[in-house]
Parts: C-alpha cells; structure tokens; sequence
C-alpha cells in the first residue's frame, strides 16, 4: 500500500475548481462576466454554463474536477465510475491495481493512499502475479497457453504468455527417456562412462532423488574418454518463430593440472546423426571456460567447452544456448561431448534435464 497522501495544491470547500473567464468548448468565448451562451465540458460528458465556475465539494463532478463527493462518503458516481485499477496517478510508484479509490474534498482531486500498486510485493487488485518478491504462481502448461516456454509477469503485474509455445521437447532424465544413446567418439579411446540412473552416495551430486545421465554414477570416468552423449531425432513442428532456445540443467566436476586446461566437454547440433555436428556456445547462465580442452583425442581435444577451472563446479547449474534459423535442422540431434586425458579423472558430469523450444 502507498504511504502517504497525494499533495495536490487546489481551492478549498465550496470554492472555485474551475477556471472564470476560460474559453468555451463550443462557439463564443466568456469574458468577464459576460454570458455568451457558451458551455463547457464536464468530466461525466454534462455541461455547464461558461460563466458558472465549478465548486469543489457540491457533489457534481465539473470543469476540472476528478471527483466530488459532497461531502459524503465516495460512491462510484462521487468518483467519476473509478477505481484504483482505472486511474493513472504521478505518485503512484507503479501501476495501481486495487484497493480502495478517494476523493480530497478540498481540492476534488483522487486520493490514492489505500491504492495496491503493482510492485508492493503483494497480490491484489487485478493482478495475476507479482514481481519480484512473489514467484509466478503458474506456468506456461497451467495456463493453457502451451507445453513449453515460460509465462512471465509484465509491468502492469499481468500474465505475459507470449513466450509460451508447443514448439519444442523436454526431457527429464528422472524416467532415463529412450532414444539417447552413449557413444566412443574415437576408436582408439576409452570406452564411454556414460550411463543413465542414480548417482551413488558421495560420488558427483550423489545421492540424488532421481535419475541422471552422468559420466560415471558410482565413480570417476575414464582417463583417455573420448565420448558423447546423443539425444533420438528431434522433429520441431508448429513453430512461428527463427530461433531456438536449448537449457541445460547439470552439474559438472573435472580434473584440471592447475592453470592447465584438461578434461571438459561440450553441446554440439546437427541434423545427420552420423556426420555434421557442430558446437555451439552457451549465451547465458554457465558459459564455457577460457581456452582449449586438452584431452587425449579429439574430439573435443582442442575445442573450447566446460572445464575443471569452471566457477560453478560441484554445484548444479543452467547454461542457455540459442540457435538461429533452426528450421534447417529437421530433424534435430543433440550431442554432449565428452573428453579426457591420461593423467588423472574426476567426478564427472551429469545432466538432469534438456529442454528446447522456440523464441521470439
């Protein structure tokens, strides 16, 4: 709730509210006290005659009066028919949405002291949501407005469903989904660590409620890996939009000799399961780290990625990507790319859940 009363300089009870002498809305002007015949304009759309100045406080609203209530309690004919939610007011901190709407009998002027207003940190009024301090009480799903994307709370404190689509896929690897298959990048490397369930006590973010693909979920993965992770094929259809948003929510730990960069990993795209994959960079969230991987074979020897140097190590995090012009991958693959070399291991990385989607 606002603080403390509008301060809006005016004439007293029963006093001019008006203007003597001012121009007429319609043909003729006043001057002095000469009646032409002129009338003016009257916030309820009536009019009054151009020589009879309004008076504040005799209960109807004219010349420029935003209300008057006669000295009564404010009905909504004393307001003008409006409410907290209608009125714009310039010592509003922000967009009024409820309360309870008054009237300064002295200056006939709207009283904004019991007013909510979007960004008080409560829920009232006509709000949906509140932001910052209140979470979004509902998501795109609930909403009705699409399976993936996200609702967000708009300056007027409304639902903002313009982010929210059908356009995409989720992948919560609580349920280890089918289609996602580890693989040996190089034949001369280590055979893969991958593998899909519950991380054991005391090893990476073990234990841990449900499933995860991780690279090693009882122990540490293996010197000289060269591997991947590759999700099934991915059919992107209904999009409207060109770009793409992919998050990745996972927790990573790799061995690093000091300032030398080592093992790490990497997403990578493609529409060919086999040939044609590309990395791509996080644009937010958890980026990739400073300079090449050194792992033993390439791939990802040599290409930048996630290290053991990272500041979000040994904690679960999110890292966003965004792609452009995705409709040239149909279908879509994605690939977790995995590497190390041959002089110590870690505890991994492990992947709780994939989403993607398309953005404005």
């Amino acid at each position: 709730m606002l603080g403390c009363p509008v301060d809006v300089p005016g004439p007293g009870p029963g006093v001019l509210s008006g203007s003597e002498g001012s121009t007429g809305a319609s043909t003729g002007t006043t001057t002095g006290a000469t009646d032409t015949g002129t009338s003016e304009s009257t916030l309820d759309g009536s009019s009054s005659s151009g020589s009879d100045p309004a008076v504040c406080g005799n209960g109807v609203i004219e010349g420029t009066e935003q209300c008057d209530c006669g000295g009564a309690p404010c009905d909504l004919a004393g307001l003008h028919g409006k409410t907290c939610a209608d009125v714009e007011h310039p010592a509003a901190p922000g967009p009024l949405t409820g309360g309870v709407l008054d009237c300064d009998p002295l200056q006939c002027t709207f009283v904004i002291t019991q007013c909510s207003y979007c960004g008080d940190g409560m829920l009232g009024g006509v709000e949906d949501c509140e932001p910052p301090g209140v979470p979004l009480p509902e998501s795109c799903a609930e909403l009705g407005k699409g399976a993936l994307g996200d609702a967000i709370c708009n300056a007027e404190c409304r639902f903002d469903t313009s982010g929210c689509t059908d356009c995409g896929a989720r992948f919560d690897f609580d349920r280890c989904p089918e289609g996602w298959v580890a693989l040996q990048l190089d034949p001369e490397a280590a055979p893969p660590s991958w593998a899909c369930g519950l991380a054991g006590p005391g090893w990476g973010p073990g234990p841990y409620p449900s499933p995860v693909w991780g690279t090693g979920l009882d122990g540490p993965y293996a010197d000289d890996e060269s591997s991947g992770l590759r999700s099934p094929p991915i059919a992107l259809r209904g999009c409207v939009h060109e770009a793409l948003e992919i998050r990745v929510r996972h927790w990573l730990s790799f061995e690093t000799a000091g300032p030398v960069v080592t093992d790490g990993g990497n997403l990578q795209v493609s529409d060919d399961p086999d040939t044609g994959f590309i990395t791509i960079e996080p644009v937010s969230g958890t980026l990739y780290d400073a300079g090449p991987l050194q792992t033993s074979f390439s791939p990802p020897d040599g290409e930048i990625g996630w290290n053991g140097q990272n500041l979000d190590e040994d904690d679960w995090a999110e890292s966003r990507f965004r792609i452009e012009g995705f409709a040239r991958y149909d279908p879509l693959y994605l690939r977790f790319q995995f590497g190390s070399d041959g002089s110590g291991t870690d505890d991994g990385w492990f992947i709780d859940r994939v989403e993607l989607f398309e953005v404005p």
